[in-house]
Parts: C-alpha cells; sequence; structure tokens
C-alpha cells in the first residue's frame, strides 16, 4: 500500500501491494473510510471523501472516485472505474471492466454485467446542463456489454438481456434486450429476484477463504429494501 495513506479502514483488512487508499485531491474534506474485512487487490486507487461498507472487496486496477458510498458487501471486479458522486447499495456486484459515472444511483442485491456501460449525459459537449445518471432499483440483473442511456429507471426485479441498448425506462419486473431494448414479460424462473449465495459471500475464484457469514446479514434474508430511495 502507498505509504501517502489518507483512510480509515477497519479491522481484517487484506490488501495487496501497489494500493492507494484516499487519494488527495483538491478540495477533499475527510479520509476514505472503507469497513471491516476488506479485501483489495493491487493497482486500485480509492479517493479520499469515500465510504465503503463492510466486505469490500475489488479486483485489480479498479478506479473509485470521490463521494462514492457502497454499502456492504458489494464486489468491484477488475479494471473497473466509477467516477466519483454514485451510490450503491448493499450486496452489489460488478464484474470487470464496467464503467459507471457521477449521479448514478443503484440499489441493493444488484448484479452488473461485464463490459456494461452507464451513461449521464444525453447531449455531450452540444449543452450546458447537469449531468444526470441512471437510476437502478433492487434486484435488477444486467448482462454483460448493455448500454444504459443518462436518466433512466431500471425497475425492481427487471432483468436486462446481454448487449441490450436501455434508452427508457424498464418497468419493474420486466425482461428488456435488443437494440433497442424492448419489453417483454420475465419468465417465472428467474422472476423471484437475484439469489443471496450469488451475490453475498465473500469469495474468490483464486482465493483460499470460505464465507458463510453472508446468511447472517439481515439484507440477504429479505427483498433488500432499498437504502438510497431508489
Amino acid at each position: 500500500m502507498s505509504d501517502e495513506c489518507y483512510c480509515e479502514i477497519g479491522s481484517h483488512a487484506q490488501i495487496d501491494a501497489d494500493v492507494v487508499l484516499g487519494y488527495r485531491y483538491p478540495g477533499d474534506s475527510q479520509p476514505a473510510k472503507i469497513g471491516d474485512y476488506a479485501i483489495i487487490r493491487s493497482g486500485t486507487i480509492i479517493y479520499a471523501n469515500t465510504t465503503i461498507g463492510h466486505r469490500f472487496s475489488c479486483g485489480h486496477q479498479v478506479l473509485i472516485r470521490a463521494e462514492v458510498v457502497l454499502g456492504d458487501r458489494v464486489v468491484v471486479h477488475h479494471k473497473c472505474t466509477l467516477e466519483g458522486r454514485i451510490r450503491i447499495g448493499n450486496g452489489v456486484k460488478i464484474m470487470a471492466h464496467v464503467y459507471i459515472p457521477s449521479t448514478t444511483e443503484i440499489g441493493n442485491m444488484v448484479f452488473i454485467g461485464p463490459g456494461t456501460t452507464f451513461l449521464n449525459d444525453r447531449y455531450p459537449a452540444r449543452l450546458m446542463h447537469p449531468v444526470t445518471g441512471a437510476k437502478i432499483e433492487d434486484h435488477v440483473t444486467i448482462g454483460g456489454g448493455a448500454v444504459i442511456c443518462p436518466g433512466v429507471r431500471i425497475g425492481r426485479k427487471a432483468f436486462v438481456g446481454a448487449g441490450a441498448l436501455v434508452n427508457k425506462d424498464v418497468p419493474p419486473e420486466m425482461l428488456a434486450y435488443g437494440v433497442p431494448a424492448r419489453h417483454y414479460p420475465l419468465p417465472d424462473a428467474i422472476a423471484a429476484g437475484n439469489l443471496p449465495e450469488m451475490l453475498l459471500p465473500q469469495t474468490d475464484l483464486w482465493g483460499a477463504h470460505v464465507d458463510e457469514s453472508w446468511r447472517e446479514d439481515a439484507f440477504g434474508k429479505d427483498s433488500g429494501a432499498s437504502d438510497h430511495g431508489l
């Protein structure tokens, strides 16, 4: 870990070499805060003014910029970028090479597939106006390579297929796929929401540890009501 650490981190952390925690920037006001049992892989940079819950884990070369708030048991895989001013709930798994811009809000128990791109500006470099990130409600699944357009809301338990271009709101409990995405009834087999055992254990394909503590988390036992007003 870098000698210049501006971070408050909980107990039992596993931190690789070549990690920067609490990266300083002009105007920062508080250290990064990370909960217990964090696993942080080499090449990761986490800015100051960021708050991360317990049992966070990330892959290599993850960038998390300022004013990001992550809940408990969030996984961010290799080479993801979280651009700052983002809110993410509990039990969220973000696979590799995902880009999330500022003002995006993500609820609890959400899965985001590899290579997914979120956007927050409808008219980049053309109009001066506030950016508006997407809002992803609880128990949403987003397949790999999807593009989520600015200001889109994806409703609770919706399922977005791989490669979809989501340019309008997806109602709760609907299946969305295609370019642009169209909406279809959600098949019964995948209608119940995301499985806690697939999102919450803090395990690693190349790690030696086993984690059964997730079974004690209340948000893994019920529907996972959102903490962020989604």
